[in-house]
């Protein structure tokens, strides 16, 4: 695979994600937005995502930073970039308003991707086992079609109470993933 996918794990990463707490379902979390999909992705202040990466024989990782500036707001910030999201009455968008999950959470739903494809709900009772541990009732979706060229696709699979657990970038010429591996509030170790 060449480096471009890294790169590519990095940005999507970058707009979709949310970082430790024990490796089974987490509880659900009550929305404060009121947005009908916040409990899959939660923008809790303060907490870090640390996701493993994988591209081909090369291992990388990322770290997101949520900051919660309201209700309805929020940022993950990364070493290159902060995205900021919006969450609306039918789901979570970025703002610019692409959205990143919508309301209704039926399989087959779809709506306009941040990529130029179409983003479809494949599954509503999804299971993902990644190093922060095994989840349950996730939702999965499938971005490909569109303005993305033959054979790539992205795949992530969001999970009550946690967000983000996994990203499957897959395109012709191989496959780049980014798996969750520890979020919560950073450990403060004083001296």
């Amino acid at each position: 695979m060449t480096s471009r996918a890294p790169s590519t794990i990095g940005l999507v990463l970058l707009v979709a994600c949310s970082g430790e707490v024990p490796p089974a379902a987490a509880p659900a979390t009550k929305a404060a937005s009121g947005s009908a999909v916040e409990q899959l992705f939660p923008l809790e202040d303060g907490n870090l995502y640390h996701y493993v990466t994988k591209d081909g024989d090369e291992t990388g990782m990322l770290v997101a930073k949520v900051k919660r500036t309201d209700d309805k707001h929020g940022e993950l910030q990364l070493s290159n970039k902060t995205n900021r999201f919006v969450y609306a009455a039918d789901g979570v968008t970025y703002d610019h308003g692409v959205y990143i999950l919508k309301a209704p959470l039926d399989v087959g739903a779809s709506w306009s991707g941040e990529h130029g494809g179409v983003v479809k709900i494949a599954a509503v009772d999804a299971t993902a086992e990644v190093p922060a541990g095994r989840y349950m009732g996730c939702v999965r979706t499938v971005e490909d079609g569109g303005a993305l060229p033959p054979g790539k696709r992205y795949e992530t699979t969001y999970c009550p109470g946690v967000g983000m657990v996994l990203l499957v970038v897959s395109a012709p010429v191989g496959q780049a993933r980014a798996e969750l591996k520890s979020y919560g509030k950073p450990v403060v170790i004083a001296p």
